[in-house]
């Protein structure tokens, strides 16, 4: 609380000064710039200091390869889904079970795969919805109307897969609720 009211005070106290004519402002200004000039030369590189550095970061990528992209290689990439979901198979072991045991464990494994359905539905939820607002961000990086309009495109397909996904998800989850409810009782 201290500082803050010195703060205040050196404030007020300049401001007064500066009204009253006892500190002129090319003399306040001629301070800020002279520390401003002070402060760049103190922390400036010199020449030869950027260049040995410039000359050991060549030497560094030397026989590294690079790929240069130009607007031409862009024009002609076929666009496709920069996402894709692959649904992994059920893996089911099978041994020989009573028939409660087997019904149990069908439980089991049928509460298993549900919860399965509705984690993949989540992440596919998570992935549109990440792919929505890089989309978004492309889009309103764009000034050129043609790629706008191929962005509204991509973003309007990637909005309805992702009201898909949701949806998808909202049954499974409400598909496992039930399903849990129904083996409590």
């Amino acid at each position: 609380m201290g500082s803050s009211s010195f703060l205040i005070d050196s404030r007020n106290q300049i401001i007064y000064y500066i009204y009253t004519g006892k500190i002129d402002m090319k003399k306040i200004i001629t301070i800020i710039f002279s520390l401003i000039l002070f402060s760049n030369l103190l922390f400036s590189q010199s020449l030869l200091e950027l260049a040995e550095k410039e000359k050991a970061r060549r030497a560094k990528l030397k026989g590294k390869k690079a790929v240069v992209v130009t607007n031409a290689d862009l024009k002609n990439l076929k666009r496709r889904p920069a996402l894709t979901v692959i649904k992994a198979p059920l893996i089911e072991e099978r041994l020989p079970v009573y028939p409660i045991e087997k019904i149990k464990r069908e439980d089991l494994e049928d509460q298993k795969r549900l919860e399965g359905q509705w984690k993949m539905a989540n992440e596919s939820t998570d992935l549109l919805t990440l792919r929505m607002n890089e989309l978004q961000q492309r889009f309103f990086s764009f000034e050129n109307l043609y790629d706008r309009a191929e962005m509204q495109r991509e973003i309007a397909e990637t909005y309805q897969k992702l009201q898909q996904a949701q949806q998808e998800a909202k049954i499974a989850k409400r598909e496992l609720d039930r399903r849990r409810t129904k083996k409590r009782r």
